[in-house]
């Protein structure tokens, strides 16, 4: 729905007369659809446009159900206002995600009678305006946190990979930046072990098996250590690990959190993919050896080109092993950082402290030169 600059939500309704306009029933096949609303509440629909211009999208917008059935499926998102609810729920559409019936604060619980027919998360407005938003936006692919991910993969087995990613989620929240440590590893035995969260109670990804869509805030329901918030893999029964649960959880993340840090297996897949596609930086831990140097090579041949940008930390052994800088230029990546053999993770683990948390540590010092040298200061509000 478009209209002059100034004019009121609900002026625009009035005038477009609440139903689909004919640029909307004309818009090109391959844009990309906006959300479809279903009202005649011109109170509510003023709600729902700001929700959605919010977010950045334009909806569909009709209070005719019977117009529906064609705009159904195509729709990232259909927004049913209490007073059609009852008219949709007679139509007996196919049954789809990312259904909302909203009505008006004071009614939630009468609009929950229309959850279950329609198969509709229930949001009260103006209150729920910003799950809604939140909603549309992740529908619509549109961004909708602040906040970055970071993905972490070692280049070989054995390099290091979890220490680096926790020890950077560890110097994040020292710098008091909100952070969370997501552990896509399935066969690593749980990222909770690793930074001394294995008794703390809170949800590990089997508790979030079945997420799907929005998400709310995951805040004060995982294990928290060390100022981080930390979604491990489970050691028992399902994993949990699906493309539509971890996209449902990073979006969540990066709304609530300035720094996701994702702990990824080297194994790619489908859920690798959805953590890469949304990072803003992926991080490949390299051996400083030739077999280090060629198992990360063969590793980058699936990397390039399904993230946006790249660098490579450089471990090296007691020895001294390849230069760093070599590492990097057979990579052809930008170094990004340099960390040799760390005692204090082995110590650390023995007392249940996070690698990284010991300041003057070769891994605390990587953090800190991560943070410094790589922009993260732009996170620090």
């Amino acid at each position: 729905m478009r209209a002059d600059k100034g004019e009121g939500h609900a002026v625009r309704a009035r005038r477009a007369g609440v139903t689909v306009s004919a640029a909307e029933s004309a818009r090109s096949p391959a844009q990309q659809p906006g959300p479809l609303v279903v009202t005649a509440d011109l109170e509510l629909l003023d709600n729902v446009l700001a929700a959605a211009a919010a977010a950045g999208v334009e909806p569909t917008v009709t209070a005719e159900p019977g117009s529906i059935r064609p705009l159904w499926s195509a729709a990232p998102l259909v927004v049913i206002g209490a007073d059609r609810a009852g008219q949709v729920a007679e139509l007996v559409l196919p049954h789809r995600t990312e259904v909302f019936v909203a009505g008006v604060d004071d009614d939630v619980a009468g609009l929950a009678r229309w959850s279950a027919p329609l198969g509709a998360a229930v949001v009260g407005l103006p209150q729920g305006a910003g799950l809604l938003t939140a909603a549309i936006a992740d529908a619509t692919g549109r961004p909708s946190g602040s906040g970055r991910v970071v993905v972490v993969v070692g280049g070989s087995g054995g390099v290091g990979g979890s220490s680096v990613a926790a020890a950077l989620a560890v110097g994040a929240a020292d710098r008091g930046l909100s952070t969370m440590l997501v552990d896509l590893d399935r066969f690593g035995g749980g990222i909770d072990l690793l930074v001394g969260a294995e008794s703390v109670a809170g949800w590990r990804w089997p508790r979030l098996s079945g997420a799907e869509g929005h998400l709310g805030d995951l805040t004060g329901h995982l294990p928290r250590v060390a100022g981080i918030d930390v979604l491990s893999v489970a050691r028992e029964g399902e994993l949990g690990l699906a493309p539509g649960p971890v996209k449902s959880v990073l979006l969540s993340a990066t709304r609530s959190h300035r720094l996701v840090v994702v702990d990824l297996p080297r194994g790619q897949d489908p859920v690798a993919a959805e953590a890469l596609r949304r990072a803003a930086l992926t991080l490949v831990v390299a051996g400083a050896d030739v077999r280090g140097i060629a198992a990360a090579q063969q590793l980058l041949r699936e990397l390039r080109g399904t993230t946006a940008e790249l660098g490579v930390v450089v471990r090296r052994p007691r020895g001294g092993g390849i230069g760093a800088q070599l590492v990097a230029d057979a990579l052809q990546l930008p170094l990004a950082g340099v960390v040799g053999e760390d005692a204090s993770i082995r110590h650390g683990a023995e007392r249940g402290d996070p690698p990284g948390r010991a300041t003057r540590s070769p891994l605390g010092k990587l953090s800190r030169r991560l943070l410094d040298r790589l922009d993260f200061r732009d996170l620090a509000a």
